[in-house]
Formats: C-alpha cells, sequence, structure tokens
C-alpha cells in the first residue's frame, strides 16, 4: 500500500512569493503552474505504485484540485480538463464539514497574521464556494475531471458509524468490484 498527500504546490508557493509573481500569478496562471506540478508528483507518487499492482491511498486528490480552482472563480468545465491527466480513483471519501468549523480550525493552526479579521472574512467566503463546489461535484459525478463514485460522510455521525461507512464501500475495491456514489 502507498499512502500520497496532495500538498499543494510549491511552484505557486514559490511564485506568489516573488514580487514579480505576485503581479503575473492569476488564478488560470496558478492552476497552469499547480497542474503542471501535480503532473509531476502524479507521475512518481501515483503511476509508478499503480502500475506495481500497489493500492495507492490519497489524503485529498486531483478532485480536490479542481473544487478548490472552480471555487477561486476558474470555469468548471477548463479546470475538470486540466486534471484529467490524474489516474480516475476508484472512490472518494468526502469528509463533510461545516465552512464555520473548517475555518476555526484554519484560523487555529496559523499564525495570527496583520488584519486577521479581514483575512478570516475572506476565507469564509471562499469556504462557502468551496464547500458548493464540493457538493456539486457529489451530486454530479461527471462534473468533475472523471466519474467517480463517491461518499459523503456526514460529521454528524458516530465515528464507528463513519468507519464502518468507509469498510463497506471500501471492501468491495478490495475484491475487485466497483461501488457506487451513497452518503453516509
Amino acid at each position: 500500500m502507498h499512502l500520497v498527500r496532495w500538498e499543494p504546490s510549491r511552484v505557486v508557493a514559490w511564485a506568489s512569493a516573488a514580487p514579480r509573481g505576485r503581479q503575473i500569478l492569476t488564478p488560470r496562471v496558478a492552476a497552469l503552474l499547480a497542474a503542471s506540478d501535480a503532473a509531476d508528483r502524479v507521475t512518481g507518487e501515483i503511476r509508478r505504485p499503480l502500475q506495481r499492482g500497489d493500492i495507492v491511498l490519497a489524503d485529498r486528490y486531483a478532485w480536490t484540485a479542481v473544487a478548490r480552482e472552480v471555487a477561486r472563480g476558474l470555469e468548471p468545465a477548463w479546470v475538470a480538463a486540466l486534471y484529467r491527466f490524474a489516474p480516475p480513483p476508484d472512490l472518494v471519501i468526502f469528509h463533510r464539514q461545516e465552512p464555520a468549523a473548517a475555518l476555526a480550525r484554519a484560523l487555529a493552526t496559523r499564525p495570527t497574521p496583520v488584519g486577521a479579521e479581514a483575512v478570516a472574512a475572506a476565507y469564509a467566503v471562499f469556504l462557502e464556494r468551496l464547500m458548493e463546489v464540493y457538493d456539486k461535484l457529489l451530486r454530479e459525478p461527471d462534473a468533475g475531471p472523471w466519474h467517480v463514485p463517491s461518499l459523503a460522510l456526514d460529521p454528524r455521525a458516530t465515528p464507528g458509524a463513519r468507519v464502518d461507512a468507509i469498510r463497506e464501500r471500501v471492501r468491495p475495491l478490495l475484491d475487485g468490484s466497483r461501488p457506487s456514489s451513497t452518503s453516509a
């Protein structure tokens, strides 16, 4: 088994830190750079293990990148096409979270910047848009880069119920069959 984390693009981080980079780093340019960086990582971290017959578990994946880019204002079809290079997953497990809880967690895990209230307000709006995109991807499996079965976990469910739902959906994959989209 091979575990992969879908990390933010190092290229985009570098470009956004450079004064000249911030001048030319539009959402579309950032998306192209991020997808290029992701394509390199997919080759080494996902395609090669899959070719060896390994099971690959991804903590976030291209579905997340698509949702973020669409929430930033890019066209959904363009972004979905941008990430079609990534191997389609057998299942997306979505841990649903309320935007307010996600905002509180993000603010608690990062240093407090100057103008934290303005940053928090802007990020709250982004999180609302992000959740709308995730909801669309869950409702319309063809809205992303590939048609993909999904499991949306309810944060109000007990941890045991969420684990049981995951096991129920993953077992058939290990046996070679494919699940359908549901919520738990």
